[in-house]
């Protein structure tokens, strides 16, 4: 692993200059938008260093939605730690507001329909997570508390490709007491731990930065504290810097507890550097 490198320029012109999705437009409130409360995303659920988990952030914001499936949509990064207005946006609706910007909208969402392939085992989801190319590698996504590997009070949920069927990616789940009440799993947890897996598994190879943009989940049960479970995903489809990935939370029996669909964006301005390992040369 100290053969590769992952290198990306300074993280908040990142940030600041990625268009997830078309318009992170300026709104006031009008007649048809009312207040229905805040959220704030706690400051240590952070995804890049400097902004919320994406799935965590989709997740807080998705209860607000009164729906089976909801659709997230991130139109710029989600601050730690700071009161954000909710407001009501018709068709059963929300957005969230930071001042006058839309930070992230949510409604009513539909699932793809398509066949999911055939769970892997919580061994081969060990195996991918061991496998995760960037483990002792400094990158924006580092210290995420989902997926980043050396986070002591994260969730350990670092993907990595299967044994065998390298377009999957995988990773197990132990939940764990730091992010249940009343033994179960937070909600936002859930969509956290379908986030990360989420990643689309060529990005993940070519060492490229994606972001969230959109999110659609949704959450069958909340599981218990100490249950062993899988999250595993793919990719749909591909076209230049959006990339539609689907993934699923399964339990020991192989039952869904959760499933997603993403949409993940690779940022445009990216310098990767990766030397060949030595002995390939």
């Amino acid at each position: 692993m100290s053969a590769l490198t992952f290198h990306v320029i300074d993280q908040p012109a990142l940030l600041g200059r990625l268009a997830l999705l078309p318009t992170g437009r300026a709104r006031a409130g009008g007649p048809d938008r009312s207040a229905v409360g805040t959220v704030t995303i706690d400051r240590r659920l952070n995804g890049p260093r400097r902004a919320a988990n994406g799935g965590f952030a989709a997740g807080t914001i998705a209860r607000h939605v009164d729906a089976d499936v909801v659709t997230v949509t991130l139109r710029r990064p989600v601050p730690l730690g700071r009161a954000l207005d909710v407001v009501t946006a018709g068709r059963g609706g929300i957005e969230v507001i930071r001042g006058r910007r839309v930070v992230a909208e949510a409604a009513p969402g539909v699932l793809d329909d398509g066949p999911a392939p055939v769970p892997p085992t919580f061994a081969d989801a060990v195996a991918a997570r061991a496998a995760h190319p960037l483990v002792g590698i400094r990158h924006p996504l580092s210290d995420c508390v989902v997926c980043g590997p050396a986070r002591s009070d994260g969730m350990g949920v670092t993907p990595g490709p299967v044994p065998g069927r390298p377009d999957l990616l995988a990773a197990p789940w132990v939940v764990g007491a730091e992010t249940a009440t009343a033994g179960l799993a937070h909600f936002p947890a859930v969509w956290g731990a379908m986030d990360c897996t989420s990643y689309p598994a060529a990005a993940l190879r070519s060492r490229e930065l994606c972001l969230l943009g959109t999110m659609t989940a949704s959450v069958e049960r909340r599981p218990h504290v100490g249950e062993e479970l899988v999250v595993y995903s793919w990719t749909r489809e591909h076209h230049g810097r959006r990339y539609e990935t689907s993934v699923r939370l399964v339990d020991a029996g192989g039952d869904t507890v959760a499933r997603a669909d993403a949409t993940w964006i690779a940022l445009r301005r990216q310098r990767r550097a990766l030397p060949v390992p030595a002995g390939r040369a």
